[in-house]
């Protein structure tokens, strides 16, 4: 239960970066960016009816529409959910005398899911999102308007104005930019948490029928002060990254999963910098 609220609370931080939107414009602006768009872009063609109605709704439509990338993330919740689901049917397994059963039914599903939150969190690394923050297009457009007034500024004292003004527009973008790789931070150390929480459970499972009872209670104790202790540390779980791939790796079930997890994975295609955490 523990490892299904930790992947929950991860993918709800995910989430969250993807969520940013854009500053909301009045139908008025919208209707203004419309005519601009229909008259300077010469790629529209005006006798392609379908092609100019899609322009037109794209621009007026008001309704939100849900995320590609939402969609598969509660997909992906809803896996840990039924997983979750599973683990709760061993108590009843075992007033059945079954329980060794349901164990062994509830490992595949939780060390596919533990693989998933490792690749995750390495894909975030190597390529990080970039969150759509409306702060950021309101800074850009007053540094547009800044910088026509300095390339028409007359006198010097004009123009240092000016440019005092942007450099606080920098320090804000600047200060925008350190929040979202926090928050990309964030959420890859979730996931990496997940991912090691998970690999414990690998290994309790794997060893559920030669251990006692205490044991059981010691490793899974164990198991949630890791969890409290780095939880709160948000560094200290993102420089356990490779700590927790060999983790993975030492587990022949976990690793082979990962292999084949990881052949299914598109090539890299993307310019970003990898993402930084541990400074």
């Amino acid at each position: 239960m523990n490892f299904k609220t930790q992947a929950s609370d991860a993918i709800e931080a995910v989430k969250s970066i993807y969520q940013l939107n854009p500053l909301p414009r009045s139908t008025v602006e919208r209707r203004q960016k419309l005519v601009q768009q229909l008259l300077s872009d010469r790629s529209i063609e005006f006798d392609d009816i379908d092609q100019i109605s899609q322009t037109i709704e794209s621009r007026l439509q008001t309704n939100s529409r849900s995320s590609p990338v939402n969609n598969v993330l509660n997909d992906l919740k809803q896996e840990y959910i039924v997983a979750g689901e599973t683990f709760n049917n061993i108590e009843e397994a075992g007033l059945l005398g079954t329980e060794a059963g349901a164990v062994t039914r509830a490992a595949e599903p939780s060390r596919r899911l533990t693989i998933k939150m490792l690749l995750l969190a390495e894909l975030i690394a190597q390529d990080p999102p970039s969150p759509r923050n409306p702060d950021r297009v309101a800074i850009l457009f007053r540094f547009g308007k800044l910088r026509e007034q300095f390339q028409n500024a007359i006198s010097e004292a004009e123009k240092t104005q000016i440019f005092n003004q942007a450099e606080q527009l920098l320090d804000e973008l600047l200060s925008i930019n350190a929040q979202e790789k926090e928050m990309i931070c964030q959420a890859r150390a979730k996931l990496l948490l997940t991912a090691d929480t998970g690999t414990k459970l690998s290994q309790l499972i794997e060893k559920y029928n030669d251990l006692s009872f205490n044991e059981v209670v010691a490793k899974i104790t164990t198991v949630f002060g890791i969890a409290s202790r780095f939880g709160a540390d948000i560094t200290a779980v993102n420089v356990r990254t490779q700590e927790i791939q060999t983790a993975i790796q030492a587990d022949p079930i976990l690793n082979d999963i990962l292999n084949k997890q990881r052949q299914n994975l598109p090539p890299a295609t993307s310019n970003s910098q990898p993402l930084e955490c541990s400074s």
